[in-house]
């Protein structure tokens, strides 16, 4: 089963590396994961054959566990941590088999919903309302109008929030410098970067510098991959095998860290391209089976629509940043430090850690004004 657990990381880098490059981009690969296993248990010969082959699984059964796993992993909630996820399929057609029902019933929270497309805007409302209810309001516009219509067939949603508070709570963040290109000073920026002295697991690679932060929950925690050369390179490079030996082989280690303060994602978009690239082809095309979820009428997938969102901040009140800026000006400290500046474009990701799960992944290339 670890195994498994990893195919879902192998699958984010994949499509991280589909996503283009140099812009900044958020996803969860679990999520997308997720949906995507609703929409294989449905399909049949070659539409199968992509789905096993992107997924990397080869039975029901496998998948099954997969799922369960993956589930465990999204429906935590606390004030100190939470990630809540949405996934659902919405067809306009019957006929489903016994077996497809009860695989979904067994395996997938959201599940299977039949609704009748010509009343489309009617159907956006309850879909939009369905999400924001499973998403704790943070999602609140899934589909926005017109994404779908009386031609409409088959929708996958798939929607994720997190909130996590870390075990190191940062001071409040200042002014500093950013470089949009590494090493050249006509890039600079200025944006708010945080700082922190604690004790991270950290390690030294050939591509990239490694950092593993902690959230109160300490079974997640985000990891930072700081390019040795450039952001281009590390993702041309980087493999999951590679996330996970850093993980496994980076020491605690004293540490000065300086991490952007951003909001990043929030906003609905079609991964249809992105998914063709990986080569989930006939799922969008006349060429589609997807007789176990109708076998009296022809299915495809019209769309998959996909919004993640997340913030990272100090998480703390000003009082208590304050007092820890306080505290410091009043010690003198005879450590020495590792220096983890990410004042250039990074990998983020937020995982979970004792199975090598990476739930969310991330690009931050350019700076935001905050509001």
């Amino acid at each position: 089963m670890e195994s498994k657990k990893h195919s879902v990381s192998h699958f984010s880098i994949n499509y991280l590396k589909k996503s283009g490059q140099n812009e900044n981009f958020f996803f969860s690969p679990a999520s997308i994961f997720l949906s995507l296993s609703m929409a294989a248990c449905g399909s049949e010969q070659q539409t199968l054959k992509e789905f096993k082959d992107v997924l990397n699984y080869q039975n029901n059964i496998e998948l099954g566990q997969l799922i369960h796993s993956l589930n465990s992993l999204l429906t935590s909630s606390s004030q100190e941590f939470s990630v809540l996820s949405a996934n659902k399929i919405y067809t306009g057609v019957s006929g489903m088999t016994q077996n497809c029902k009860q695989f979904i019933e067994n395996n997938l929270n959201g599940g299977f919903e039949q609704v009748n497309f010509k009343e489309a805007e009617s159907v956006r409302v309850s879909i939009n309302k369905w999400v924001s209810i499973q998403t704790s309001t943070k999602i609140d516009e899934l589909l926005k109008k017109d994404m779908i219509s009386a031609q409409t067939k088959m929708i996958l949603i798939n929607a994720l929030y997190l909130k996590a508070e870390w075990l190191y709570q940062f001071e409040v963040a200042q002014d500093r410098k950013f470089y949009l290109q590494p090493g050249k000073e006509e890039s600079i920026v200025f944006t708010k970067m945080m700082y922190k002295e604690a004790e991270y697991k950290y390690g030294k690679f050939d591509h990239f510098e490694y950092i593993q932060l902690p959230f109160k929950n300490e079974a997640y925690a985000m990891e930072i991959l700081l390019p040795i050369t450039n952001l281009n390179d590390l993702e041309n490079s980087i493999t999951d095998e590679q996330i996970i030996k850093a993980q496994r082989s980076s020491k605690k280690t004293d540490v000065r860290l300086l991490l952007p303060k951003f909001k990043m994602g929030g906003t609905s978009q079609s991964v249809v391209s992105i998914l063709q690239q990986l080569g989930i082809q006939d799922a969008f095309t006349n060429q589609a089976n997807f007789k176990q979820f109708s076998q009296t009428e022809e299915l495809l997938i019209s769309n998959v629509i996909h919004s993640a969102n997340i913030e990272v901040n100090e998480k703390g009140t000003e009082a208590v940043a304050a007092t820890v800026i306080m505290a410091k000006k009043q010690c003198i400290s005879l450590k020495k430090y590792q220096e983890f500046f990410c004042n250039k474009p990074f990998i983020f990701t937020i995982s979970h850690i004792p199975s090598n799960t990476i739930l969310f992944l991330g690009r931050f290339c350019v700076p935001v004004k905050q509001e």
